[in-house]
């Protein structure tokens, strides 16, 4: 029998609330594979610990030391074949023995598409021992450095600290058993992994590199007349202007010395996208006071930096660096902030970043909630970029890249407010849509074709709203925000917002298509001023409020007396389903506008309108109405 050692790395989860089937980790698994001859195995080697790192290693952001601690028969090793984040090192320890110069270790680096890392080793099962399978995944907490090791084997797994010095880790991080599906967040230094009584698994958490952050260069007044208006410095509009030493005296960039460069370490150039030095721009690098670092206890450097600030992020490589000049903030909740910013590989001058926060862990805290937020936010962070990345369509938001280490996600600045903008899209005080018949035409249509364009490629948003619809008259409806996208096959049970969720889900569960098309029609409602902004209903101080946890709409065991009017989510949800139907039983059936979303709000979701038919009917009506 062959029994093999497997090393994944960077497998993201479809964050739907349930993890991975065993067949499709498999598949993926089965995907990367690298040969290597058999290892030294020794349950008493050298520590990790004492294993030095050269300065080109941490130049290469290595995070993880891996190494099995037990005989595997007829073992093979499997690591990713022609990927730059897992080599194997021979490493000297601090003080070397003539029987054992080197020792040989997996190192993995985090690159910018990496959020975690698998291992899994298969079970053994022998005359003398038995020895279950091994399945663990190493989340990287953006906001620390610190790893979440998450017990996704059938079995508990016991976890005991294997640091050797005193201040690798915390005092009382001893040996503890983690049970399946609960995790634990660990601190730099090394650790070791039993099930049963064997060892098997031994790794060692690095430290995070610094992350130096460049201040803007103090301007002149006398050299540079004040600008009129607000906005000082930069504006978060998506306007294209030309690239100019006036303008990049606030962006500080590259030091070339870092490039290899001749220049005087003194001076700073920005690389145009493409690369070459012709055309490049040149500074003087500010004084010391200008720069700063951010250690990686307990930051997180996008978030941390402040406007004008420019971060400098490296990379495997060269090509894989970049700088990221803040500018204006957007939005920011407790789940992510948006802001305007500056990428130097992005030919674009604007761009919008989103950053997925992870919650600071508070000693009050119940056991593994800041765990479970760095794995969900981090799952979050790998489907929206996996369901972005190959989307064109006009109408949804364009996707540059994204990066693993802060959970971030770069892309289009839209010149344009989302419909839930006070003033420009809604009331105050009434909380109804303040556009026209042709903005509810003009959205209907444009975030229709995107709808029609997700779902002929088998993807589901999941989370339509008027907050994740960008538009002006000019550009027209985009789409954005595809945290909860998912393929159609494999719809959440729960996420989202609750006044959109359509009625086949009390009891059914079905959420898909035709759960978009729903929701679409809940959101035109509003836009077509027959009813105020749904999310309203949430506020404590309206005269009926109603909100409730998605969650708790199958579940009757999820507290719901602190939500909406204290009656539970089921409850809640019909009560709201009633006043949608109230309102599509007003919608005018003559009108034919109104009549395609009447159509949209069909209860049964087969024979709900779908999103290519409605796409046809708004194109007919468009049509009408010009000529």
């Amino acid at each position: 029998m062959t029994v093999e050692y497997r090393v994944e790395p960077s497998v993201g989860s479809e964050e739907r609330t349930e993890p991975l089937s065993e067949s499709e980790m498999d598949a993926r698994i089965r995907s990367i594979r690298m040969h290597d001859p058999q290892l030294p195995i020794n349950d008493e080697a050298v520590s990790l610990d004492d294993l030095q790192l050269e300065e080109h290693h941490h130049r290469q952001n290595i995070r993880l030391l891996v190494r099995p601690l037990t005989r595997l028969h007829n073992t093979r090793t499997e690591g990713p074949s022609g990927n730059d984040n897992c080599q194997w090192l021979a490493l000297r320890a601090e003080v070397a023995t003539s029987d054992q110069p080197e020792h040989k270790v997996l190192a993995v680096t985090q690159t910018s598409k990496d959020i975690k890392f698998s291992v899994r080793i298969p079970g053994e099962g022998r005359e003398e021992s038995l020895r279950p399978p091994l399945w663990c995944e190493l989340y990287y907490d953006p906001a620390s450095d610190k790893v979440v090791l998450l017990n996704k084997s059938d079995v508990p797994i016991t976890l005991e600290k294997a640091s050797q010095t005193p201040l690798a880790s915390p005092p009382g991080e001893g040996r503890r058993t983690i049970n399946p599906g609960l995790a634990k967040a660990l601190h730099p230094g090394a650790w070791r992994i039993r099930v049963g009584h064997r060892a098997v698994l031994e790794f060692r958490i690095l430290e995070k590199r610094p992350v130096t952050i460049y201040q803007p260069f103090p301007t002149q007044p006398e050299e540079s007349p004040p600008i009129s208006g607000s906005d000082q410095t930069v504006s978060t509009t998506s306007m294209k202007r030309a690239l100019t030493p006036e303008d990049d005296e606030k962006r500080v960039k590259r030091r070339t010395s870092d490039r290899g460069n001749e220049l005087d370490d003194g001076a700073i150039m920005f690389m145009r996208p493409g690369g070459g030095t012709a055309d490049s721009l040149i500074f003087p690098l500010p004084n010391n006071r200008e720069t700063r670092e951010l250690g990686p206890t307990n930051s997180q450097a996008l978030l941390d930096a402040r406007e004008g600030e420019t971060v400098a992020v490296s990379g495997v490589c060269e090509l894989d660096e970049y700088q990221l000049t803040k500018h204006d903030p957007i939005a920011s909740t407790a789940l992510s902030a948006v802001f305007t910013a500056s990428h130097s590989h992005v030919s674009d001058d604007i761009v919008t970043v989103k950053v997925l926060k992870t919650r600071v862990p508070n000693p009050s805290d119940k056991a593994y909630v800041h765990e479970r937020n760095v794995i969900r936010q981090a799952d979050m962070w790998m489907r929206e970029c996996q369901s972005q990345e190959d989307l064109q369509h006009g109408s949804i938001v364009k996707y540059y890249g994204g990066d693993a280490r802060f959970l971030s996600l770069y892309m289009e600045h839209v010149d344009a407010q989302d419909l839930t903008a006070v003033p420009r899209w809604r009331h105050e005080t009434s909380d109804y849509f303040q556009g026209t018949r042709s903005d509810a035409v003009r959205i209907l249509r444009d975030i229709g074709e995107a709808l029609s364009y997700l779902h002929g490629r088998s993807l589901v948003h999941n989370d339509i709203k008027p907050a994740n619809i960008l538009y002006s008259p000019d550009r027209g409806a985009v789409l954005c925000d595809f945290g909860l996208s998912t393929p159609a096959a494999t719809a959440p049970s729960g996420g989202g917002t609750p006044y959109y969720v359509p009625p086949e889900f009390i009891g059914q569960k079905l959420r898909g298509p035709a759960s978009d098309v729903w929701a679409l029609g809940v959101t035109m409602l509003y836009v077509l001023r027959k009813i105020p902004f749904p999310d309203s209903r949430a506020r404590r101080r309206h005269a009926r409020p109603l909100y409730w946890q998605i969650a708790g709409i199958n579940n009757p065991n999820i507290p719901h007396r602190q939500y909406g009017n204290g009656q539970p989510a089921a409850n809640q949800m019909r009560d709201w389903l009633s006043e949608v139907f109230d309102a599509r039983e007003k919608l005018d059936s003559r009108d034919k506008l109104e009549r395609v979303v009447a159509e949209m709000l069909t209860l049964n979701p087969d024979r709900r309108m779908t999103m290519e038919r409605v796409v046809q009917e708004v194109e007919d009506e468009r049509l009408h109405a010009t000529s």
